[in-house]
């Protein structure tokens, strides 16, 4: 049974292709500006942000996909909106909701919380109805990455909601756009793009194990741990085991 408000199998499938969109424009990006552009091209809206807050610092890392294209920025360039952000930070359920709660896996439409007439009473409300911006707003959240919090938003300026069919969407979506944050910032960190049985080897390479000890601990060949290796040296550029464990050591524990 398909319909308006079903999650088809294309659906699924667009979502998916969206996900590996993950090429990087500028060095510094916080996340993959294309898979915001795609995901954008499936649930239509006028900002979507993938934002990194650090809130003891009042800080915000925004990656935003609109109409002209991609906007990188740290912070709101709007100071008067900023100051009133963080004044109304933890007394607005859909800003600090998942700071407060810990619940980082509900998506939540501004419409879930509140009804149009009690959003325009709070403060946050009244300044983005004068300024008729941002009518209506999804908070996709995600667990924090050490001291940052992660999030998703959506806003649409005019028009209908964001439908239960869109929600489902960015439900399906969330644990990868974590994931994904998690592998660009690895990226932004240097550290080098490997398979998981790439850094288990390289695990018990460190150890000082040989080819054989590492092919009996892992249940695999003598030879297929010598084309493993080889693999890893032409990603990594290397030419030997010392000069592989020079450059991947400080990620070791991490992988």
């Amino acid at each position: 049974m398909t319909g308006r408000w079903v999650l088809t199998d294309d659906d699924v499938r667009a979502l998916l292709a969206v996900l590996e969109r993950c090429e990087v424009t500028e060095s510094g990006d916080i996340f993959y500006p294309q898979v915001l552009a795609g995901l954008r091209e499936l649930i239509p809206c006028d900002d979507m942000t993938f934002q990194l807050m650090e809130v003891s610092e009042q800080r915000v890392h925004l990656l935003e996909a609109l109409d002209h294209g991609v906007d990188r920025e740290v912070s709101c360039d709007d100071e008067e909106y900023d100051q009133l952000f963080w004044q109304e930070f933890w007394n607005y359920g859909g800003c600090a909701g998942p700071v407060l709660t810990g619940d980082y896996t509900t998506v939540l439409r501004d419409s879930d919380l509140w009804t149009e007439r009690a959003y325009a009473n709070t403060p946050m409300g009244s300044f983005l109805a004068a300024s008729g911006i941002h009518q209506h707003k999804v908070l996709v959240p995600m667990a924090p990455y050490g001291p940052l919090d992660r999030r998703l938003l959506l806003f649409r300026d005019d028009g209908p909601d964001f439908t239960e069919r869109e929600v489902d969407m960015l439900r399906l979506v969330r644990p990868h756009l974590a994931e994904l944050h998690a592998r660009r910032d690895r990226e932004l960190r240097g550290e080098p793009n490997l398979t998981p049985r790439q850094w288990e080897i390289l695990r018990r390479v460190a150890t000082g194990a040989s080819n054989i000890q590492i092919a009996r601990s892992l249940g695999l060949s003598d030879a297929t741990v010598r084309k493993h290796l080889e693999n890893i040296f032409l990603r990594l550029h290397v030419m030997s085991r010392t000069e592989a464990l020079a450059h991947v050591r400080p990620f070791l524990d991490a992988a």
